[in-house]
């Protein structure tokens, strides 16, 4: 006969299987997660809004725009076309975020801050793809204010480059302008009956011989040089030694002075790209901080709009809670 204790009826349950049984039934909270269709939402509320400031801003900005009046009229109208873009841009930002926090489920209301920031991260990478690929209409005045800035910072380079070119053109040009005129003096001497092979063979033979003398390559030999000169003129000008040595004085004045003015209006002009590289650097740092810190306002406007859309949504919850009640 069996004892009452020893029933299987009576026999104590085992602790640890209830610790077992409790642990295996304790579920952690659930951590919220991020809601993609709230932030596509939120972006798409942001790029439509913006595009309406883009054509609200263009419209007036046209309207007030006086060319014919105004003292520096493509400045004015990029000032105010940067001030409209970056208050449009933080407000549409703001206006996405809120929309995204709006529709976020009921257990991810506490992440609408972040929701909020998400939607200016897609727009910002979003808006960098849109740009570079060249299909970015909708971010026009970005992608103007972007590539503005570039051509900015090109432009000083580009001046200097295209001043030194010219500068040299029209160097040369003097230079050999000068050059033909003293050898059209010198054949000019030349007696009336002389024929004409003889008026070319001495325009050569003096051309050549003034070349030598004014080019800077030859300033070793420029006695000797000089010397030639003269007994070109000598010999087919038909000048005497007295009267070749006095015009090639006069004429190395003349080159003298004509370097003179050229090395002016170099130093002239190398100036003027330097104040113009100055003033696009300056202009680029500007245009590079007034970027940077309207970034950073549109990413906490966009956090901000995401906690305020949260918060409304909970606010309707309760709401609507009360009237179920």
């Amino acid at each position: 006969m069996n004892s009452p204790l020893s029933s299987p009826v009576f026999a104590p349950a085992s602790p640890s299987a209830d610790r077992d049984d409790d642990v295996g039934n304790f579920a952690p909270p659930a951590r919220p997660s991020v809601s993609w269709g709230a932030i596509f939402a939120g972006l798409a509320a942001a790029l439509a809004l913006q595009v309406l400031f883009v054509l609200l801003g263009a419209g007036l900005g046209f309207a007030v725009y006086h060319p014919i009046t105004e003292e520096n009229p493509v400045l004015d109208l990029g000032a105010g076309a940067i001030v409209v873009q970056g208050v449009s841009a933080v407000f549409s930002l703001w206006f996405g975020g809120w929309v995204a926090g709006r529709f976020i489920p009921v257990g991810a209301r506490a992440t609408g801050w972040l929701h909020g920031f998400s939607v200016w991260c897609v727009a910002t990478v979003a808006g960098l793809l849109f740009v570079s690929v060249g299909a970015g209409w909708m971010l026009g005045d970005l992608s103007k204010l972007v590539g503005g800035g570039l051509s900015l910072a090109g432009r000083p380079a580009a001046a200097m480059a295209g001043g030194a070119t010219d500068l040299v053109r029209d160097a040369l040009k003097q230079s050999g302008d000068a050059l033909a005129s003293f050898t059209d003096e010198a054949v000019g001497s030349r007696p009336a009956n002389s024929t004409p092979a003889m008026n070319t063979r001495a325009k050569r033979e003096v051309g050549m011989a003034v070349a030598r003398l004014f080019n800077p390559m030859q300033q070793a030999n420029l006695a000797n040089n000089r010397a030639a000169v003269v007994q070109s003129l000598v010999d087919y000008a038909g000048l005497s030694p007295t009267d070749a040595a006095r015009v090639v004085g006069e004429w190395t004045a003349t080159y003298e002075h004509l370097k003179v003015d050229l090395t002016a209006a170099k130093n002239a002009a190398e100036l003027k790209a330097r104040e113009a590289a100055d003033h696009a650097a300056t202009a680029l740092s500007i245009f590079s901080l007034c970027a940077f810190f309207a970034f950073v306002l549109g990413a906490l406007a966009a956090g901000c709009g995401g906690k305020q859309g949260a918060l409304c949504a909970l606010k309707c919850d309760s709401r609507a809670d009360e009237i179920v009640v």
